[in-house]
């Protein structure tokens, strides 16, 4: 009987998988490409390949008030910056959006620039997710307010569409010079004109409001903070599976001790993530241990480390499918020794002949990520933040944005729950 066992890197954050794989296991296994089971990650993403970048625009009279001000405006620039910065990526096409959604054609797009080109009532951004193709680069401009009942609907339309499918959610916030109208405030949906003026203090915030792929999330994000590296008037917030900086994987990460293994290379690996292992003896302890240094990722998550957790899960390949199956045994073990300055050893031990289902492809994924309690909003997060009570004229706050940290918290509830961030990903395939 042959064993087959990898440990694939998920692209998001320090989560570690093995996959164990046994020769032996029929036609299925013997000319296939070794790929990740869906339910651990996705596959591997071409980060700098061209990707179509859509842009919707919220064209509703609520932004109007970001237009008017010309003086240190960066929103009059953005039409401009997001055509260069998307061409830069792909091709790239606008919208604008309220109740219905318009595509633009041409230099139409520059017209955000006026203030007199919002006239749209109603805002529905649930539409907006609806028509995003979840394979291109979608980005959104809008204040973000939406009622609580329709923000519910949005959360689990992210969560359905680009969480679970191993994609990436990011949010670009933006203080900027505002003079208008602020729509739907308080219980009786009251409308406050507000004027910042020329004090950064009062600036009101406006987003980007960023989804697709997690390499070209990433990708933009960094592009974007080149040219506004952010401070108090620029902030960024990267919701995925990755919490780490950098490819913690086998792109990068170096095996530092291993017992009952040697390098093969028997079967069709094209993901530079996963490497390919046999084993010497099938009833002896095979053990693998891998170094790293964690540090966070831009724009992730903050983590507290204290709380890291490693968890693992088998899969058998079945007619093509990856299965789910239930551990035959606790001789599969991993453990995390923590270092000093952010460094660690991951030890990841088993016997082939009791952890692996036999003559099976089998897939092993071990995570290590921090517990539910360890993910943290960041502080920016709370300071713009306003509920939405019965306001006050005089106490009204147009600098905040009305119930931001309900918004936030239901992205990093569903991302937990649907995506399971993580921080080392490790692949890998013993053929025994």
């Amino acid at each position: 009987m042959k064993y087959m066992r990898y440990l694939r890197a998920l692209g998001a954050g320090l989560a570690l998988a093995v996959g164990l794989v046994c020769g032996g296991c029929g036609d299925e296994a013997a000319d296939a490409p070794i790929t990740m089971p869906a339910a651990v990650g996705s596959q591997a993403e071409v980060a700098d390949a061209p990707v179509p970048v859509d842009v919707y625009w919220d064209a509703t009279y609520s932004m109007q008030g970001y237009a008017t001000i010309a003086a240190g405006n960066v929103y009059r620039t953005l039409p401009d910056e997001l055509s260069d910065l998307g061409g830069s990526m792909g091709e790239t096409t606008f919208y604008r959006f309220g109740q219905e959604i318009k595509k633009l054609e041409g230099r139409e797009h520059r017209n955000f620039s006026n203030p007199g080109y919002y006239d749209e009532v109603i805002t529905s951004f649930g539409n907006v997710i609806d028509q995003a193709d979840a394979t291109h680069l979608s980005i959104v401009v809008t204040d973000l307010f939406e009622s609580d009942a329709d923000w519910s609907n949005i959360a689990q339309k992210l969560k359905e569409k680009y969480f679970s499918q191993h994609l990436a959610v990011a949010i670009i916030g933006i203080k900027n010079p505002f003079q208008g109208d602020i729509f739907d405030v308080g219980l009786d949906a009251k409308k406050y004109a507000y004027d910042s003026g020329s004090d950064p203090a009062r600036y009101r915030p406006f987003y980007l409001f960023i989804m697709g792929p997690d390499a070209k999330v990433e990708s933009f994000v960094a592009r974007f903070h080149e040219r506004q590296p952010g401070g108090a008037d620029v902030q960024y917030l990267v919701l995925s599976e990755k919490l780490a900086d950098g490819a913690l994987d086998f792109r990068t990460l170096k095996t530092a001790e291993s017992a009952n293994l040697y390098a093969d290379e028997k079967h069709e690996v094209q993901d530079a993530r996963i490497r390919e292992f046999g084993v010497d003896a099938e009833g002896d302890t095979a053990s693998l241990t891998v170094p790293f240094t964690y540090a966070p990722a831009f724009g992730a998550l903050p983590v507290d480390v204290q709380g890291l957790k490693v968890e693992t899960q088998c899969f058998s390949l079945a007619d093509g499918e990856w299965q789910p199956v239930e551990k035959q045994s606790s001789d599969m073990k991993a453990e995390l020794v923590p270092g000093d300055g952010g460094q660690y050893q991951l030890k990841v031990s088993f016997t082939p002949e009791k952890s692996l289902v036999p003559e099976k492809v089998n897939f092993v994924h071990v995570s290590v990520a921090p517990d539910a309690k360890g993910y943290r909003l960041p502080d920016w997060v709370k300071a713009w933040n306003m509920t939405n009570a019965d306001v006050d004229p005089a106490q009204f706050d147009g600098s905040k944005t009305i119930n931001f940290l309900r918004v936030v918290e239901s992205l990093k509830a569903s991302v937990l729950s649907a995506a399971h961030p993580s921080l080392v990903n490790l692949d890998f395939i013993v053929d025994e």
